[in-house]
């Protein structure tokens, strides 16, 4: 049986555990509310040591995203590449750096903004290390092998963050 407990007790008994945010807004697009909300999920389940947000600057969309999220404290990750999965490669390489025995915070939680089926040997790896990995996915592009991956209890889809933080007080964190 798995040991569940509040999120209000977890916080007050244990450490916080270490967070870090992957955002490929090539694939799940933000608003500043939006990108607010995540990152209050963020710090509901610990400590966010990391916020990476990857773009290709050859494309305004995406650079008019992350100027309106530049305020929010977010690491912002340019890829100016047009081969196909160069930032996906970009956001793994940096998620799997992490974890360097030299890094000082190793992320317990990683939160991944992506419905992108290519993360899908990264969630394996980092499930293997024993890391809880939460997705985020833009409504209608969420690979349906990413949310096997992780399972129901940990895949929200972006639009679902406004009620998923309004019943925060619901919200169970697995012991880790």
């Amino acid at each position: 049986m798995k040991d569940t407990h509040l999120a209000s007790n977890i916080q007050k008994s244990q450490p916080k555990n270490s967070v870090a945010i992957f955002c490929d807004i090539q694939n799940v697009h933000l608003t500043k509310d939006t990108a607010k909300l995540l990152l209050d999920f963020a710090k509901f389940h610990g400590r966010v040591d990391c916020k990476k947000l990857y773009y290709n600057s050859h494309f305004l969309s995406q650079v008019c995203i992350k100027n309106k999220l530049k305020t929010l404290d977010v690491e912002s990750v340019d890829v100016p590449d047009y081969s196909e999965n160069s930032a996906d490669n970009r956001l793994m390489a940096d998620c799997v750096k992490l974890f360097d025995p030299q890094c000082s915070s190793i992320p317990k939680i990683i939160i991944l903004v992506s419905g992108d089926r290519d993360y899908a040997g990264l969630i394996a790896v980092l499930q293997a290390m024993g890391k809880r990995v939460i997705v985020f996915a833009q409504r209608g592009s969420a690979s349906q092998k990413l949310i096997e991956l992780v399972r129901k209890n940990n895949f929200y889809f972006v639009d679902e963050l406004p009620e998923l933080m309004k019943n925060s007080t619901q919200l169970y964190i697995p012991a880790i």
